[in-house]
Order: structure tokens, then sequence, then C-alpha cells
């Protein structure tokens, strides 16, 4: 059975919301990269985003953005996933602990901390009673997100899934971050993105996604286990942050001299990171065309009808692959 990505959609720390891949990019001169935040009360109204967190106002946007671009009011399954959670709200939890001598805490706080907060909110304003879940596999959250959704539809059990993955950073984060000295040589970040997966005929096919987590990866194993042909690829979006990044390069060498495009460098380095790629892989399937700002070898193709996608942090890694279909 194949299967279809019916709408995307991204939040990110450059101009993409409800756009295509933009043409430059938006300085951010922070330590760490923040979301353009989009028109909310196109899709939310003023008294529910008065209690929403950042995390939960982006997840809440995007959804409703790619459902509304599928004309899908209700998903069969809403999958999300989330690395790290509602940061902003467990940080405000926390504090208040600790200030009020674990007395009283306010439990809103503690209530919106849990990680599949983003996901029951979507389902509260959707009134959706179907499958929800929430994955939390740090830089594989959305992946096994993404795995999850697709043994849904080929399973039989969902027509149309709604996944996505969703992080946020806060001041307090990114100082325990740069104390713990984690993400060494890449700038932090946070987004959002979603999609409708479905059975229904689309111009984007999915067609599979792979997990991996070891220290070496043998590469041509694994792309021959996709059944993927490497004189078939038109595209590789690659999640490094670096020009010679370690991992990358031996990747690179497997994979030749194809037109590359990297996107951490612009958005920043998250859990779900991976989930802006494949926002990245729809727009250039759909509009055939590629801005040169997001090329990092400045080798283009005539098509764009095969798009891998390669993910890796630490010994985490990801690959996705995504075609156009012959409608």
């Amino acid at each position: 059975m194949d299967i279809y990505i019916k709408s995307s959609d991204a939040i990110s720390a450059q101009l993409s919301f409800e756009k295509g891949l933009p043409e430059y990019f938006e300085s951010g001169e922070e330590s760490f990269y923040n979301c353009v935040k989009p028109e909310y009360k196109k899709y939310i109204s003023p008294k529910l985003l008065r209690r929403m967190s950042p995390i939960i106002r982006n997840g809440v946007a995007c959804s409703l953005s790619v459902l509304k671009q599928a004309g899908i009011e209700q998903p069969d399954a809403i999958v999300v996933g989330t690395a790290l959670g509602c940061l902003r709200d467990t940080t405000s939890f926390l504090t208040q602990l600790i200030e009020e001598k674990e007395e009283l805490p306010n439990p809103t706080h503690f209530i919106q901390s849990t990680h599949n907060t983003i996901a029951g909110q979507i389902a509260l304003l959707l009134k959706c009673h179907n499958y929800n879940f929430t994955f939390s596999q740090m830089h594989n959250s959305f992946e096994t997100a993404l795995l999850d959704a697709q043994m849904l539809i080929l399973d039989g059990k969902a027509s149309n899934v709604l996944v996505g993955g969703v992080d946020e950073m806060s001041e307090t984060t990114y100082d325990l971050i740069k104390g713990l000295d984690c993400y060494k040589g890449t700038k932090p970040g946070e987004g959002a993105g979603f999609f409708v997966l479905s059975r229904e005929e689309s111009v984007v096919k999915f067609e599979g996604v792979r997990i991996i987590n070891s220290d070496k990866v043998d590469f041509e194993k694994e792309l021959k286990d996709m059944g993927l042909e490497l004189d078939e690829v038109d595209l590789v979006i690659g999640g490094n942050n670096q020009e010679d990044e370690a991992g990358y390069m031996d990747f690179c060498s497997v994979i030749g001299n194809k037109p590359y495009l990297w996107y951490k460098p612009f958005v920043g380095e998250y859990g779900t990171a991976s989930s802006f790629a494949m926002w990245m892989a729809c727009k250039v399937i759909e509009e055939q065309k590629v801005p040169e700002c997001w090329m990092k070898n400045r080798i283009a193709s005539e098509k764009y009808n095969k798009v891998l996608i390669y993910n890796k942090v630490g010994n985490e890694h990801s690959l996705m692959l995504m075609t156009k279909n012959k409608v």
C-alpha cells in the first residue's frame, strides 16, 4: 500500500509557516533560534491563546494548518513526537515548587508540562476521540512518531494520520545546555513540523523511515534495505551543523556528489529538527525548485523527484525517503 503526504507545514526560525522555502534567511542575534511567531489568532481563539505556552501554540497552529490544507476535520489518529516536551511549563512548575517550599504549587504548570500536552490540546480543540499518542525518543522522536503513523495506515487502522514533531527552547534550558557543554559546536533552536499522511493520492509519496542507533552505520546496507539505488537520488537533505561535521563525512562519501541542502545552521538544533527537513523535502518536490541559500554544495538538478533525508545527533541516526508521485 502506498502512503502519501497530503499536506505539510512548519513553524521555524525562518518565514516558513504557510509558505514555501524562503528565498532569504531571517538573521538571529540571540544565543539560540526562536520561532517566527505566526498569526496564532487565525487558528486559535484569544481566550485559549492566553493559557497556552509557545510550544502548544506552535503545535496547535501548525497541525490545524495542515488539516485545513488537506480538507480534513477529524484525523483517524494524532501522533506527535517531542524530545523534551513543554520546557517552559516544566521550568515554571519546578521553580514554583522550590519557591513555595513544596507546599502549594499551582497544578496548572504541572498539567501542561507533560510531553503529551500538545497532542492532547489538538484532540480537545478538534473534539477528536481517535488514536492519540506521543513519542519521546530524544532525537528520534519525530521519526518514531512517523513510523507509528506509517504502521497505522499499513495495518488498515487509519486512512489519514496527523503526525508531527515539536520542541521548544527557553533561556533556562539554554543555560543548562551551555553549562553541560551539550550541543557543542551548534546553535540550539526550536520548531514545529506537521503533516497529514494519507492513503489518498497526492503529489508527495512517503517511501519510509529508518531509525538507527549505533556508533557506526553501514550506509550502503541501510540504503539497499530501503530499496534505494543511489543514482536515483535527485537531492539529499543533511542535518549537519558544520561543513565537516563528524559522521556526515562518512555519509557523503557513500552518496557521492549529489545536490545537498542543509538547514540546521538556519533553524537550529533541536530534538525534532528532522521534521523541518521533511517539510523542506515536501516543498522541493511540490515546487521543483530550491532557493540557492539552502544549498550547501551549490549543485543543482533538473528535477527533484526523489529526496533522501539523513539526520544524526550522537549515535542516533535516521533516514527518510520521499518521492514525487506520477499523477
